[in-house]
């Protein structure tokens, strides 16, 4: 699982920066986190819940 990581926080399934990882949203595939990371600036990174 993936999570895209900007600033101090994740980005939550609505969009907005939060810094709780239960709200971030998931991706399941790191090609389709990468191009959205690249797309709002931000960077990916690995996780399990």
């Amino acid at each position: 699982m993936y999570a895209v990581k900007v600033l101090h926080g994740y980005i939550s399934k609505d969009g907005q920066r939060t810094r709780d990882k239960n709200q971030a949203r998931v991706f399941g595939d790191k090609r389709f986190a990468e191009k959205f990371a690249d797309k709002i600036g931000g960077r990916v990174k690995e996780f399990s819940r």
